[in-house]
C-alpha cells in the first residue's frame, strides 16, 4: 500500500488513505477479543466518515482469507462502501479464500458473495489464482495484479558477494510458510555440507490463524509447533548450522538478503510472497513450492526449482543441487535480478493498476 501511495498513481489521483490493519502485532490476529470489538466500531465509523468528507468516486479495498475478516471487516466495508454509493475494487493478496470457504457458515458464504457482488472489479495476484473468486464474482471482473516492489531500494552491485553455504528464511515461522521442514532438512543438508548455515528472520507464530489447507491437495495442514521445532534444533548436534535472528526491516533486510547464497519459501499455500520477490529482486536463486503465484512467476530450473510441499529430501537436494553447482546458481542469480526489476517494479505494476482504476471510473460514468 506504501508503495501505491508514494507511485505515479499520485499524479493521476486524489489519494486518500485509510489504515485497515489495526493489530498491533500478529499474536492479535484473528482473535475475538475487546480489541478486535472496538476495532470494528472504529474502522467503520472513520470509512464512514473518510467517505461522507471526501466523496470517493472509488475504493480500493484488500479483502483478507479469514473467517473472522470477512465477518468483522470485509462484509460491512463493501456493503457501507455500496449504500454510500462509492465504487469497489477488491484485492485478495493470497492464495486460500476457496479453500477457507469450505469452513465458513452456509449463511456467511452467502454474505460473502453478496458483499463481492458489489465490487466493481476484484484483483487476484495471479492468473493462477483467479479461482479463489470462482462463484463470487463474474470472470470478466476478475483481472491480475502481481506483487510490486521498489527496486531502487533493493541493489545488488555484486551478485558473488555473499557468505557461501548460506540459507536464509524470511517470514513467519510457522508450518504454513515451510518453517518446519527446512529445519529438518537441515541434517541432510549438513551431512553433505558441514559448514551450511540456515537463517532465518521473522516472527514465531505457535498457532496458525489464516492458512489452514495445503494450496497442492486441498488438504488440511497438520499442525506442529514452531517453537518446540526452534528449540530442538537450537540445542542439538545441528545448533551450529541454525541461526535465528529475529525481525528485520529495512536495510537490515537488505543486508541479510545480500549476504545469502540462497533463499527458500517452500510454503504450504501463498498469494505471491512479498519475501520471495525481495529476494529475486536481490539477485538470488530461489527454491519454492508451486502455490498461488509462484507457479506462475518462477520457472523450475531457470530462477531456482520448484519443490513438493511437504517433500522434506526434494528440499535438501534441491539446496544441496545450488551449494554445489556454483555456475547454475549464479546463472539463476542474474536471470533473477534482471527478472524482478523488469516485471515487478512498482513504476509496471502502478501502471496497471492505474489502467484498471481508469476502467471502471469510466465504465460508469
Amino acid at each position: 500500500m506504501k508503495l501505491f501511495l508514494e507511485s505515479s498513481l499520485r499524479e493521476k489521483f486524489d489519494l486518500k488513505f485509510l489504515k485497515t490493519n489495526v493489530r498491533k502485532s500478529n499474536a492479535q490476529k484473528a482473535r475475538f477479543d475487546h480489541y478486535m470489538i472496538a476495532a470494528f466500531f472504529t474502522f467503520h465509523a472513520r470509512l464512514i466518515y473518510k467517505i461522507l468528507r471526501y466523496r470517493p468516486i472509488l475504493a480500493y479495498y484488500p479483502v483478507t482469507a479469514t473467517y473472522m475478516g470477512w465477518v468483522g471487516r470485509d462484509i460491512w466495508c463493501l456493503l457501507i462502501c455500496r449504500a454510500l454509493g462509492v465504487r469497489t475494487v477488491i484485492h485478495l493478496r493470497g492464495g486460500h479464500l476457496k479453500l477457507n470457504l469450505r469452513k465458513f457458515h452456509p449463511w456467511l458464504r452467502k454474505w460473502v458473495k453478496r458483499a463481492c457482488q458489489t465490487a466493481s472489479l476484484g484483483l487476484v495476484q495471479a492468473n493462477c489464482l483467479k479461482d479463489q473468486f470462482e462463484g463470487l464474482l463474474p470472470g470478466d471482473r476478475i483481472k491480475v495484479l502481481y506483487n510490486a516492489i521498489q527496486a531502487g531500494e533493493l541493489t545488488n552491485n555484486n551478485l558473488t558477494d555473499y557468505h557461501p553455504d548460506t540459507v536464509l528464511f524470511l517470514g513467519h515461522l510457522t508450518q504454513a510458510k515451510g518453517y518446519c521442514d527446512i529445519v529438518k532438512a537441515i541434517p541432510l543438508v549438513a551431512a553433505g555440507f558441514k559448514a551450511v548455515r540456515f537463517v532465518f528472520a521473522g516472527s514465531f507464530l505457535q498457532k496458525e490463524r489464516n492458512v489452514f489447507f495445503n494450496q497442492t491437495t486441498g488438504e488440511p495442514l497438520q499442525s506442529e509447533d514452531p517453537m518446540k521445532i526452534h528449540q530442538e534444533i537450537s540445542s542439538g548436534p545441528y545448533k551450529k548450522n541454525y541461526s535465528y535472528v529475529g525481525m528485520v526491516s529495512g536495510q537490515a533486510k537488505v543486508d541479510l538478503l545480500r549476504s545469502a547464497e540462497i533463499f527458500t519459501l517452500p510454503s504450504y499455500s501463498e498469494g505471491f510472497s512479498r519475501a520471495l520477490l525481495e529476494a529475486m529482486t536481490m539477485g538470488k536463486p530461489v527454491i519454492t513450492t508451486p502455490v498461488g503465484a509462484h507457479k506462475e512467476i518462477v520457472q523450475d530450473g531457470v530462477h531456482g526449482f520448484l519443490v513438493t510441499p511437504g517433500n522434506i529430501e526434494q528440499l535438501a537436494d534441491r539446496i544441496m543441487t545450488l551449494l554445489s553447482d556454483k555456475a547454475l546458481s549464479s546463472r539463476m542469480a542474474a536471470t533473477n535480478y534482471d527478472y524482478a526489476r523488469t516485471n515487478f517494479d512498482i513504476s509496471v505494476v502502478a501502471e496497471q493498476m492505474r489502467q484498471y482504476l481508469e476502467e471502471v471510473i469510466h465504465e460508469h460514468a
